[in-house]
């Protein structure tokens, strides 16, 4: 196909937003679109090129995945083996997990569904991944193996057909895409039926120019120019997508595509050499800036880069681009270099390489709860990064433990809380984001196995909404199944002789040799507290009290007030009624009840200012504590607390953040009994 310079400047303009996006310039918040212009570029050129082929009678499947091998698999296994060894030489055993699950999606084609099942684009968590934006890879990469095996069987159908078949599936995955984002978002974002008409907005730009070429137009391409302007700054992680907000940037592509050319004001404006060049090696850009960023916070424990930092990434990222294009890329696309069945092989053993480094990540790792609910059954503290709460709570349980009168159990929004301040043992089971689910399963355990005589549940508003229904309890299924059973049998606790973990074996904390090997050379150490009054990372006590780490404990007044719309939203986007997770609370709380617990719920109370915006903008909330108080009432519960903090007495500086209060916060709350 004959070569356009201005292409090449539009993969600039592609991955620039990108990476600045990525790095935390909040100017370019909707930088996120150039992966879109990325996958509209790749529709129109790979269709281009099967158009071709096909029209001259050499369509050939393996000619079509040599040429994508050539072009993708070589900087991809660079990057992701550099990272590997990065990973395995410094990363604390959970993260190197997150990575093992990152780095096998990268060797099958299938990042973006690991990253669906595992976290959001736009969470926290996901700007420490360095692998993250290999979803859209994965994207592309299926589109590959799909999308050639159409084109070949619908063009027995006629040119004509094949066209307007492209045209409607492009617009069942638009639909698709507005339907998703309402309903099931995350997956909207990485999977690729809702993202396909994007590719296939390229592949429609393809028919159009194989017929009539490229039609040169000032107005449409200076458009075009606009709206992916527009869509880059105005849009930003609030911003529905893709859905039909992502017509604008795709549309100001396929006008670029359709009118753009050297004859254009636009068209030279793309094809100047700076531009030109940084699109030559835009692909391996986008493969380091995420890596380089991801591993400077891990390594850092910051999200918020300072400028000096970020310019040194940036100019790190140039570098590794530029050599990577110049002594990786350049040689393999060249067939002289390597012959077809060659590439074949690397590829295939590099691909294999990388699945069996993502599994060795994940056998080593397996049992990371279990050694350290080992560690804390004989010590008073451990410190620990990224632990899968859920995992440890289960290990927790099925080991014995001190005997107590208190039950503690809810979400991150009471791991602050300190047994020790109830003056009698207590202990705090507390897991992020916890649902009904999980607080049946962890507090019914631990009331067959310890006598408590109270319970107190956390009493969070996402516990009754089903719209945005918390489900990481999956990883405890087992134990939800065991206890919802028995409460729905209204079976009788028989202390010491009834329990999940009386006829289920305990678990493994023995490290295996992969986890000595893993120790020996990683070079960061054990994790220790900066001295004894600042912790450098999360602790926790035997006793459940979850201590933030030093970074989290000392956010500064503006860094909290950034963060408010996020904290609105936390699992409370929408608000519907779920009657059967209250359904399910009833049952739970009449059954323990009925074994003697006194229960009781704990409003923890939302800061201060966040507090007016709930009563002003989401009301819900408001109304929810108002559900919690009528169910105490009706079933005889201690209220503590409030989702007011005026109410309580809690001050500003006694939160985390927006809805993670304090210690000294907490205890106030507790204070305030029933009226």
């Amino acid at each position: 196909m004959m070569y356009r310079a201005e292409i090449d400047g539009l993969r600039a303009l592609a991955v620039l937003p990108v990476i600045l996006f990525h790095a935390g310039f909040e100017l370019f918040g909707g930088g996120f679109v150039g992966v879109d212009i990325f996958f509209v570029i790749s529709g129109y050129l790979i269709t281009t090129i099967l158009i071709d082929d096909l029209e001259k009678n050499r369509f050939s499947l393996s000619h079509f995945y040599e040429r994508r091998a050539r072009r993708i698999l070589p900087a991809l296994y660079l990057v992701s083996i550099f990272m590997a060894i990065l990973a395995w030489t410094t990363f604390d055993l959970q993260t190197l997990r997150k990575f093992g699950n990152a780095i096998i999606g990268v060797g099958t084609f299938l990042s973006n569904v690991v990253f669906w099942r595992a976290e959001g684009y736009f969470d926290e968590s996901a700007e420490l991944n360095p692998l993250l934006h290999t979803w859209s890879l994965a994207v592309e990469e299926q589109y590959y193996l799909v999308f050639p095996i159409f084109l070949f069987l619908a063009w027995r159908l006629g040119k004509n057909i094949t066209f307007w078949m492209i045209v409607i599936f492009a617009i069942l995955s638009l639909s698709l895409s507005e339907w998703g984002w309402r309903n099931s978002p995350t997956a909207n974002f990485y999977l690729a039926p809702s993202r396909m008409w994007e590719l296939l907005a390229g592949s429609i730009c393809a028919f159009i120019i194989q017929k009539y070429g490229v039609r040169p137009n000032n107005l449409f391409s200076l458009f075009g120019l606009l709206a992916i302007i527009f869509s880059i700054f105005v849009y930003d992680k609030s911003t529905p997508f893709p859905s039909l907000y992502g017509l604008v940037p795709v549309l100001g592509v396929v006008l670029l595509v359709l009118f753009a050319n050297k004859t254009t004001l636009i068209g030279r404006l793309l094809s100047n050499k700076v531009l030109v060049g940084i699109g030559l090696v835009s692909y391996a850009a986008y493969l380091w800036h995420q890596p380089l960023l991801a591993y400077t916070r891990l390594y850092y424990g910051e999200i918020d880069l300072n400028f000096f930092t970020i310019s040194v990434i940036l100019i790190a990222t140039g570098l590794l681009s530029y050599l990577t294009w110049r002594y990786i890329e350049t040689p393999f696309r060249d067939k002289l270099f390597l012959k077809r069945y060659q590439i074949f092989s690397i590829s295939i053993f590099a691909l294999a390489s990388l699945i069996f480094l993502g599994f060795l990540a994940r056998f080593t790792t397996d049992n990371y709860e279990d050694i350290l609910a080992g560690e804390l059954a004989s010590s008073d503290a451990i410190y620990f990064q990224n632990m899968d709460e859920r995992k440890f709570i289960f290990s927790r349980l099925s080991r014995e433990l001190k005997p107590v009168k208190i039950v503690l159990i809810g979400s991150s929004r009471i791991m602050s809380v300190d047994p020790l301040i109830f003056n009698e043992p207590s202990l705090n089971l507390s897991v992020s984001g916890a649902s009904i689910e999980d607080d049946i399963a962890f507090s019914a355990e631990a009331i067959a196995q310890l006598q408590p005589d109270r319970l107190i549940i956390g009493a969070d508003p996402w516990l009754l909404n089903r719209y945005d229904k918390q489900d990481r309890w999956m990883t405890i299924e087992n134990l939800y199944s065991f206890w919802i059973k028995a409460i729905n049998e209204n079976k009788k606790i028989k202390y010491g002789n009834f329990s999940y973990f009386s006829t289920n074996n305990v678990a493994n904390d023995k490290p295996s040799r992969l986890y000595h090997f893993y120790k020996k050379i990683n070079i960061r150490g054990n994790l220790k507290p900066i001295n004894s009054e600042v912790e450098a990372i999360a602790k926790k006590t035997y006793s459940g009290h979850h201590i933030y780490d030093h970074n989290y404990a000392n956010k500064t007044e503006d860094v909290i007030r950034s963060e408010f719309d996020e904290v609105l939203n936390y699992a409370m986007s929408s608000y519907e009624h779920d009657q059967g997770a209250e359904d399910k609370l009833i049952a739970f709380i009449t059954w323990a009840q009925q074994n003697n617990i006194k229960v009781s719920f704990l409003l923890s109370p939302y800061h201060p200012d966040l507090y007016k915006r709930l009563a002003k903008e989401k009301p819900v909330f408001l109304y929810i504590e108002k559900i919690f108080r009528m169910l105490a009432a009706k079933y005889d519960l201690e209220i503590l607390g409030s989702y007011d903090p005026i109410r309580i007495g809690c001050a500003k500086n006694e939160f985390y953040d927006g809805m993670h209060p304090k210690e000294e916060c907490m205890t106030k709350a507790i204070g305030l009994t029933k009226e």
